[in-house]
């Protein structure tokens, strides 16, 4: 039975060496050999090593290397970790990226994408460490024989012929898939500094290779997370969605001869056209890049991730009111105090300073206090309480990027930026209302009820629009109380936005009188303004039923710039 004290020595000796395979200059803090001398609490895993991407740290299981026999190829090992920091994925974007391009690549297939991705790196470092760093990479695989298993036998068979060993050396007796394994070695040489560009054209070839259910073992090694924070960048990356293209048809990998047929496909990294924000991920595959990437996070979550990453794009300067400072209260002389007065407002000091008898209403003093007007104006942001319809017309925007949904996180986000608060609901049917039950600053709680979905029936609810802005005690009033702050009332919806002004019938009444309406009054007095964001066709018949908000029509993500800029142009010179 080997020592686990002596391995443990021998790997922490090793680390320096490991750390010169990728330059004299890499700098990386020591590994974490576990179980650790001192007692590890965290659960080992089952791979060999890891390297965290948060933490960026590499980890050990000198258990597992024992039990596997390779626990004298620390540096082969050690060196490979590493390159998950030097070269793949290297960053946690990087890694989402990846994961992207395989799971377009594989299809119906993508419960592989961890799989996939993770063997794409670990050939683009042990190809790195083979031919360049002469470190001997191959020697781990021939010590763990993961031959038996289809996919490694192709991995191990393109491993051959990139470091020119015989054929069967590492991937057993044949017959081996030869063309398959002669596209991915030239595929590793032609993006061997470019791994989210060559993961596509990977998975293209892996995909037949792979069960359409059962998982796969990754046999090396395993970079995957355990966080609860999204991946900022990825949800707007327009340039990773666009279809992978096979190894056999890139120009990259086979040179001139398909260079003619390839010319019309451009290479990952190529912006589509503008304004196309529908070629970025769905909210749902987010949330499945996300898991894959080992990110704790729920599909709830991840939208909120998603929303306020594609609306900090067209981010409004919200309004926000100056009004005149409030008078200051300036000492001036002392007055007499008579029995009779407020025994709050004796002055004792000055009174006994007049006399060292105090006589009431003959030696008692009071101070005397004179106003000025403030020679500063207050910003006093304007709060924001917006609507949110959910009901079955609308699309689910945990499942799909829905532009209306955007808005409604442009609005909020834009009033929480100036430190405006906001009161969000979302509604739908009789009773199916959900929010955040009041104004709040917090982001979270409002992104929750933007993405909150019902989809039943169309009912605004037109007594909470009026319990916050026409009753005697509105919710629009400041936190401690004072001056009552100006709110500027939003609404999203579609056509079922009649129902605001008809008491939830969805036709109008032959006698309507727009301007006498709930809403037309709570829009005059919650004194900001309103605005209704529709997805309709024509926005001129809601104009005639709505005095005081302004109406646009937002259908697709082109109307997304327009609506951003038309909006922060009217408010804006509201304000």
């Amino acid at each position: 039975m080997t020592d686990l004290d002596a391995v443990r020595t021998l790997w922490s000796q090793t680390w320096p060496q490991a750390l010169t395979a990728w330059g004299r200059f890499t700098r990386l803090r020591p590994p974490r050999l576990l179980p650790e001398a001192t007692g590890s609490q965290e659960p080992l895993r089952d791979s060999l090593a890891w390297f965290n991407l948060l933490d960026v740290e590499v980890s050990v299981n000198l258990e597992t290397i024992i039990r596997a026999g390779v626990h004298e190829h620390a540096l082969a090992i050690l060196a490979h970790e590493i390159g998950h920091h030097i070269l793949a994925p290297g960053d946690l974007l990087t890694a989402g990226r990846m994961a992207v391009r395989a799971r377009l690549g594989l299809q119906e297939r993508d419960m592989h994408s961890a799989l996939v991705t993770n063997l794409w790196a670990d050939m683009l470092i042990n190809d790195r460490l083979q031919t360049r760093a002469h470190v001997d990479v191959a020697a781990v695989y021939r010590t763990l024989d993961t031959s038996a298993d289809p996919v490694m036998r192709l991995v191990l068979r393109a491993c051959e012929i990139l470091w020119s060993l015989p054929a069967g050396d590492l991937a057993g007796p044949g017959p081996h898939p030869e063309a398959e394994a002669l596209l991915i070695s030239r595929l590793v040489r032609a993006y061997a500094a470019d791994p989210v560009g060559g993961v596509g054209g990977f998975a293209l070839v892996l995909r037949p290779f792979l069960p359409l259910a059962a998982a796969v073992e990754v046999p090396w090694c395993a970079h995957h997370e355990s966080i609860g924070t999204p991946v900022p960048g990825l949800a707007t990356d327009p340039t990773i969605t666009r279809d992978p293209l096979h190894p056999a048809l890139d120009p990259r990998v086979m040179g001139s001869a398909v260079l003619a047929e390839a010319e019309d496909s451009a290479p990952v990294g190529t912006a589509p056209a503008q304004g196309s924000g529908s070629s970025t991920l769905s909210p749902a595959d987010y949330s499945a890049v996300l898991a894959s990437l080992g990110v704790g996070t729920t599909p709830r979550a991840a939208a909120h991730a998603w929303y306020r990453e594609h609306a900090s794009q067209h981010l409004v300067p919200f309004p926000v009111r100056h009004d005149d400072a409030a008078p200051e209260d300036l000492l001036g002389g002392h007055d007499a105090w008579d029995v009779g007065d407020d025994l709050a407002d004796v002055d004792w000091s000055a009174t006994v300073l007049a006399s060292p008898q105090v006589i009431p209403g003959m030696t008692t003093r009071r101070r005397h206090y004179e106003q000025e007007q403030g020679t500063q104006t207050e910003a006093v942001p304007v709060d924001l309480d917006i609507y949110l319809d959910s009901s079955g017309s609308m699309p689910d925007p945990v499942r799909t990027g829905a532009p209306i949904a955007l808005a409604g996180a442009i609005l909020a986000l834009s009033a929480l930026r100036v430190g405006a608060r906001v009161q969000a609901t979302t509604w739908s049917g009789q009773h199916q209302i959900a929010g955040t039950g009041g104004f709040t600053r917090d982001s979270e709680a409002v992104l929750a009820a933007i993405v909150a979905h019902f989809g039943g029936g169309t009912s605004f609810p037109l007594h909470l629009l009026e319990r916050t802005h026409l009753s005697q005690t509105s919710t629009t009033s400041s936190p401690g109380g004072g001056r009552r702050r100006p709110c500027h009332i939003a609404v999203i919806s579609d056509e079922g936005v009649v129902t605001m002004f008809t008491n939830g019938r969805s036709h109008l009444p032959a006698s309507f009188d727009p301007g006498s309406t709930p809403a037309a009054r709570a829009v005059r007095a919650a004194g900001g303004g309103g605005t209704l964001v529709l997805n309709v066709p024509d926005a001129a018949r809601y104009r005639q039923m709505a005095p005081g908000y302004d109406v646009y029509a937002v259908r697709t993500w082109d109307d997304m710039v327009g609506f951003a800029r038309s909006f922060a142009r009217t408010l804006w010179g509201r304000s």
